[in-house]
């Protein structure tokens, strides 16, 4: 029996699969923010210095770190998610030994007097590899309301007893609902495709965790390395 027939249909699937699989190119992923981030409030709830964005801790305020090393949230200082429950991204620069405490807090409401208590205010690592990290909200059992604000920060405890001298990155997270439209479009796409469609409607945390599941998926694909590379490029995190 000639195995041609099959022969052939196996070479049409290698060669549909090279074509369609990871198509989407570094120059097609452009994050185009929001207007309505520029209103979101970026004033500090805490005390701890801020060093978001990729700024350096010193030697000389926290001993626990180089002179080189940076705690970075993985947001342009506000961003938004369709998610009730998120992954937040963080990453250092070098290996770290220190108490790390993760913290979720609602932003006060303007005009409000009333403080809002922290959602979550848990030590999540005492020792961490270099790279980025992410944190996910259903593990600690906490959602999100739709169109309320919300501050999120890591924090090096350099020293317990003096919470001043801690190291703190910081970023804000707001939940919205799409268009009608944008949700239909989010529907018909496949998983890589995805990433562009976020990212070109400024729904940063989901087109970032998006990419990364997809990096999990295929640890080896250059091209999606590629596009992570230049979407943090574009918010100045790379």
């Amino acid at each position: 029996m000639c195995n041609y027939p099959m022969n052939l249909f196996s070479l049409i699937v290698g060669i549909f699969t090279a074509v369609f699989s990871f198509t989407i190119q570094a120059n097609n992923v452009v994050f185009n923010p929001p207007v309505e981030l520029a209103n979101i409030s970026l004033a500090r709830t805490h005390s701890q210095p801020s060093f978001s964005r990729g700024s350096r801790g010193s030697r000389g305020m926290c001993n626990t770190v180089n002179e080189d090393f940076s705690l970075r949230v993985l947001v342009p200082g506000a961003g938004f998610t369709t998610a009730k429950q998120p992954h937040l991204y963080w990453s250092i620069s070098s290996p770290l030994s220190a108490d790390l405490v993760f913290t979720l807090i609602p932003v006060m409401a303007p005009g409000s007097f009333d403080y809002p208590e922290p959602l979550i205010d848990k030590t999540i690592a005492k020792s961490v590899k270099a790279g980025i990290h992410s944190l996910s909200l259903a593990d600690y059992g906490v959602s999100l309301e739709e169109n309320r604000e919300y501050e999120w920060s890591v924090s090096i405890i350099c020293d317990p007893n003096n919470p001043s001298l801690n190291m703190s990155a910081t970023g804000k997270i707001k939940r919205i609902k799409p268009p009608t439209d944008l949700e239909a479009r989010i529907k018909s796409v496949n998983q890589e495709q995805l990433v562009a469609v976020y990212a070109q409607n400024g729904i940063w945390y989901d087109a970032l965790d998006t990419l990364s599941q997809l990096i999990a998926q295929n640890g080896n694909n250059e091209n999606l390395r590629k596009i992570q590379v230049s979407l943090l490029k574009q918010v100045e995190m790379k």
